[in-house]
This record gives C-alpha cells, structure tokens and sequence, in this order.
C-alpha cells in the first residue's frame, strides 16, 4: 500500500509541476486572445494555447519512450520556461498555417496577431519571422531547425542526440495534427476565414 501511495504523490507531484509551470501560465495569453477584433484569429490562438497545455500533461508526463527529451526536462521546467513552450507552439501552430493556407492567410497578419496575443519580445518576434521564412524554404529544414530551436529556447540545450531531435521533431508535427483536428471539427478553416470578415 505504501508503494502505491509513493507512486501516486510522485504522480501529482509531476502534475503540480506542468501545473504551475504551463497551465497556469495559458490565462494571461487567453484574456490577450480575447481582446483580438477578428475571430479568426481569436479563436485560432484560444484552441493554440489550450492545445499547448494539453501536450504540455501528454509529453511530459504520459508519453513513455527511452528519448522522451520533455520527461528528462521535467524538473528543470519552471514558469519562464513554461511561457516559452506556449510560445514556441503557437509559433508552430502559427507558421504550419500560414504555410499551408497561404494563398488566404498572410504571414503579415498572423505574425501581429501573435505579437500581440503573446507579448513578443524583439529577440522572440526575430526568431518567429528566421522560422517563418525557414518553412518557406522547406518542411524538412524547418522541422529540424525548429525542434533545435525548442530545445535550446525552452531549456537551454545546445546538443541533441538524433533521438532527442527526432522525437521533438515528431512531437511539433503530432501538436499540429491534434491542434488541426481540434479546431477544424465543426467549421473548416476556410468557413472560419469567411465568417471573420463578414
């Protein structure tokens, strides 16, 4: 029993950590979401933030593999690096759309929407255009530029095995899928388009 009881306050006290750390962090950028005049783009970085913090308890906590790099960077998370992560996934989410939709979408736009939704600093709004124009030259460049940016933004690390790069690689392209899936449930991203400018 005693065992049982040590691995659950282990448990919690995991989740306390990504608590603290991230999810508490999200309703400062959801009130910024909020003050945004287009819909579109409140409710793109809304469904963002909170997908953000739904891989945040995933990754850190549930996902079991030998290279998980997020579980090994478990206790070095505190609030700065959790703001970080947010971030760091919106501009995922952000340039991944722009990308995609670009003949509806301009980078432009997103980018001020995300300054202002995430308080970019001059080094932060740097870095989201350098990846930005990464994306346009190709996915491949971008994934591995992007994923040695999160590692050494967030926590700090200047090397990554292939295993470590290869899993936060594979982490960013799952957090868009799962954030794709989310936001396009009942209304495609074209319909979300039309309505903000009606």
């Amino acid at each position: 029993m005693h065992y049982i009881t040590t691995l659950y306050q282990k448990k919690q006290k995991k989740q306390d950590i990504i608590k603290e750390n991230i999810e508490e962090q999200k309703y400062f950028f959801l009130e910024r979401a909020e003050k945004l005049e287009n819909s579109f783009y409140e409710a793109f970085f809304e469904h963002s933030i909170e997908n953000a913090v739904a891989d945040a308890y995933e990754i850190f906590l549930e996902t079991k593999t030998e290279y998980n790099y997020f579980e090994q960077q478990l206790n070095e998370l505190n609030k700065e690096k959790g703001i970080r992560f947010l971030k760091l996934v919106a501009m995922y989410h952000s340039i991944r759309l722009s990308r995609i939709k670009r003949r509806k979408l301009r980078w432009r736009e997103m980018k001020r929407n995300l300054y202002f939704v995430f308080q970019l600093n001059d080094t932060e709004k740097k870095l989201a255009d350098a990846l930005y124009y990464c994306a346009k030259s190709g996915e491949s460049c971008f994934s591995d530029l992007f994923a040695k940016t999160t590692a050494r933004y967030v926590f700090g690390s200047h090397s990554l095995s292939p295993f470590s790069l290869a899993f936060i690689e594979n982490f960013c392209y799952n957090s868009f899928n799962s954030f794709m899936a989310s936001f396009t449930k009942y209304l495609s991203v074209n319909m979300r388009l039309k309505r903000a400018t009606n």
